[in-house]
């Protein structure tokens, strides 16, 4: 090596440790053409972090980000911090490059980046900060951001196969989650096993992401398995359910056009009102109707000009509910107590037995929602979290 590259050298790592970030760069560049053989792996790292600093902490420009993560990749390896955590210009690189792709949404680009990084080097160590207010932020480790974005990825571009091992193998390797990660993991599992055929496994994936996160697409994708692997009854139990649940009319139309298709044969008049429940809810969005619609809703001499879709959802809210409950009895008691947030309480039976509800389920008149009222109630499989056990919860609560 030539003393007047030594020189260079020196002086690029110089104006680094000044924070002369561009002047180190065009050094290190120009050396670099010429005589890569003279850097050292140090001289590599001054390198590599110059560029983090232009290009990729604060990205400006998409070429420049993605040039500057393949030279540092090309430049130096990944370090191990699976044990140890560390700081590496390689891995956070490439996590500022996966977030910046992740937000947005260029998957496939995600997909191909991402086997740069060897998720057995990336750390577990989760962070967090306080918010004005005084509320903890836990966010999630570099390892569980990998398999995040890399599963949501392949769900996207529609690789199931790929999908379905990320998911099972992010379950396995992290042993701490943010943000309901886990769930999210398993729903996506329970979403490719489903596009593979393999419903059965899909719907135990599903019941037991539901056992925390109470969500009517949940329910409505266990009765999809249902209805895929030939259990119209099953399917119908908890399509309902769905269809009763707290949510987004405009968003259920898929979950709507299913249970007209399992009432079709049986109850041809009740899937008649499914489907126009979705012509109502299309027509007041403004959203494009298919023409086989709008023909079975015009033969069957139904007002197509109809846009308050909440009226026919509140006829056939009354449906779902006996269908739900055909089975169940009401129970009736009295509020116990309801928590100080007003979110969830206790009522207790007329036979002294207490069961938790959450306030949303109270569906009378809300001036009277208070402790000491009478009320009638059915009962639902809850689960409670802390004690990792299921519980019959109070739903569907009336004043009385």
């Amino acid at each position: 090596m030539s003393e007047d590259t030594k020189k260079d050298l020196a002086q690029a790592k110089k104006n680094y440790q000044s924070k002369k970030y561009e002047d180190a760069k065009e050094i290190y560049e120009s050396v670099y053409i010429d005589h890569p053989e003279a850097f050292t792996i140090w001289d590599k790292r001054f390198y590599s972090w110059a560029l983090y600093q232009l290009y990729v902490k604060t990205p400006e420009d998409e070429t420049d980000l993605f040039e500057a993560v393949d030279l540092i990749t090309q430049l130096i390896p990944q370090e191990d911090h699976s044990k140890k955590d560390g700081v590496c210009a390689y891995t956070m690189s490439m996590v500022k490059l996966l977030d910046y792709l992740y937000k947005n949404n260029d998957y496939e680009n995600i997909i191909i980046w991402a086997e740069k990084l060897n998720p057995d080097y990336l750390s577990r160590k989760t962070s967090s900060f306080t918010t004005d207010d005084g509320r903890e932020v836990k966010l999630a480790s570099n390892k569980e951001k990998y398999y995040n974005w890399l599963s949501k990825s392949y769900q996207e571009v529609e690789d199931y196969d790929e999908c379905l091992i990320v998911s099972k193998k992010a379950l396995e390797e992290l042993t701490s989650f943010t943000n309901n990660s886990d769930i999210w993991f398993k729903w996506r599992i329970a979403r490719s096993l489903r596009e593979l055929g393999e419903y059965d496994e899909a719907i135990e994936y599903l019941k037991d992401v539901y056992k925390t996160k109470k969500d009517w697409f949940v329910q409505w994708e266990i009765a999809e398995n249902y209805f895929f692997k030939g259990e119209p009854d099953k399917s119908l139990e908890y399509a309902v359910s769905a269809a009763l649940s707290r949510g987004d009319s405009d968003k259920k139309i898929k979950l709507y056009s299913l249970l007209e298709d399992l009432l079709e044969d049986d109850e041809p008049e009740i899937a008649l009102k499914h489907s126009y429940l979705i012509y109502s809810i299309r027509l007041h969005n403004e959203w494009n109707i298919d023409e086989e619609l709008e023909e079975e809703i015009l033969n069957a001499g139904l007002d197509t000009e109809n846009m308050e879709y909440w009226k026919i959802e509140n006829e056939l809210k009354g449906y779902w509910k006996d269908l739900k409950f055909k089975t169940q009895q009401p129970n009736y008691g009295k509020i116990k107590r309801i928590m100080p947030h007003g979110k969830s309480g206790f009522i207790k039976r007329d036979d002294g037995e207490d069961f938790f509800f959450n306030g949303f389920e109270f569906k009378g008149d809300p001036n009277k929602y208070r402790e000491g009222i009478k009320v009638s109630f059915y009962l639902e499989e809850g689960y409670d979290k802390k004690k990792n056990e299921v519980k019959m919860n109070a739903v569907n609560i009336y004043d009385i």
